[in-house]
């Protein structure tokens, strides 16, 4: 949406002001954008540390960072501690078997290597949404990300984004592919994938980016960030759309942020529900008034605010039309439809596609006084 029409009002919308909230940061994109092209101040918040850690990642820094530099003492480390690994040595003979008809035995056996390696990653997922081989390698990253604030930030953000490209499972974490006759050449396809590759890639892609001026970012609800606002600031919503918390889908990643684990159970591999990030955004009873509170508090303390949502009615009870509704209660409002494609969030291309055709509704507003 960035390049359809939504970064041109993002540039317009804060060419005054000097702080701009991402209230509801996801990949961090928007506060990416911002940061790079306004000398907006950046403050990004989400429920999810994963979220706030990818967009800390630039908006944190002043200046670039050279990719080479941070990964060969990062990689160095992380190498040293893989081959003082027995379990290490094993899970790279492992890798090397043919999977053909002893798919479940040789998977039973890989969850049962991983189940007690005392390393949050693979017990956690090992044998799950990675191969044993990889969830060491991410074990062995993670417990060794640089202790400089700059290099630290962006190699917790380019092992983040490593951990998405390679778990085997449909474009989110909520379900990791089993070993069944037309789910295994998928399994086994993450599985192979190079982890040092992509975390190599992605410091690459992060390492140039800086922001003009320098934010922060906060875990926290967007109603009480929102409160920390005030007249001249700019406010960018994406609220969530999905009637399930979206700590159902990124909970691997929210390991990896964290860099710990807790009791996990069920197929994905959940944390105990008192650990899932819960938003009244995503519940059809409370999603309404969550917005309503959240647009009110705004427009009381005169912030403009851009917000982008699916036109049509999505699972949690909200479509473009409502949130427009509501939006006119406090706000002058107008409004920008613009073509794009969002998840499904648990599309398995038989039933349910991935990513759906959607129109995307974008509306800019201004406080009444």
């Amino acid at each position: 949406m960035l390049a359809n029409g939504l970064g041109k009002i993002l540039r317009a919308e804060t060419a005054n002001s000097k702080r701009f909230a991402d209230l509801f940061v996801g990949s961090g994109a928007v506060a990416w954008y911002i940061a790079q092209n306004t000398g907006c101040r950046v403050l990004a918040a989400d429920l999810q540390l994963f979220a706030v850690t990818l967009a800390e990642a630039v908006i944190s820094r002043g200046k670039t960072v050279e990719a080479e530099l941070v990964w060969k003492e990062w990689f160095r480390e992380a190498q040293e501690r893989t081959r003082r690994s027995q379990l290490f040595r094993e899970a790279e003979g492992f890798d090397e078997i043919m999977w053909g008809k002893a798919r479940r035995r040789n998977v039973a056996r890989a969850r049962e290597m991983c189940a007690t390696s005392r390393r949050p990653i693979t017990e956690a997922y090992g044998g799950h949404y990675f191969s044993p081989k990889q969830a060491l390698i991410l074990d062995a990253l993670r417990s060794t990300v640089p202790t400089d604030r700059s290099m630290r930030s962006v190699a917790l953000a380019a092992l983040i984004s490593a951990a998405s490209e390679c778990a085997a499972s449909p474009g989110h974490t909520a379900q990791p592919f089993q070993p069944t006759r037309k789910a295994a050449p998928f399994l086994f396809e993450a599985w192979r994938r190079d982890v040092c590759s992509h975390v190599r890639l992605a410091l690459e892609r992060i390492c140039p980016k800086f922001a003009r001026t320098t934010g922060r970012g906060i875990v926290s609800n967007a109603e009480t960030v929102a409160g920390q606002l005030k007249r001249g600031d700019v406010a960018f919503l994406d609220p969530p759309y999905s009637g399930v918390h979206y700590s159902r889908f990124y909970h691997v990643l929210e390991t990896v942020a964290r860099g710990t684990r807790s009791d996990i159970e069920g197929v994905g591999r959940y944390p105990p529900p008192i650990e899932r990030p819960k938003s009244e955004f995503s519940m059809k009873s409370t999603s309404e008034d969550a917005l309503d509170r959240l647009l009110s508090k705004l427009a009381a303390k005169g912030v403009r605010t851009i917000l982008t949502f699916p036109a049509e009615e999505t699972s949690n009870g909200l479509s473009g039309f409502a949130v427009e509704k509501l939006a006119k209660e406090y706000f002058k409002s107008s409004k920008v439809v613009v073509n794009g494609r969002f998840s499904t969030l648990g599309g398995n291309l038989q039933n349910r596609k991935a990513r759906i055709p959607a129109y995307e509704i974008i509306l800019v507003l201004t406080p009444r006084s």
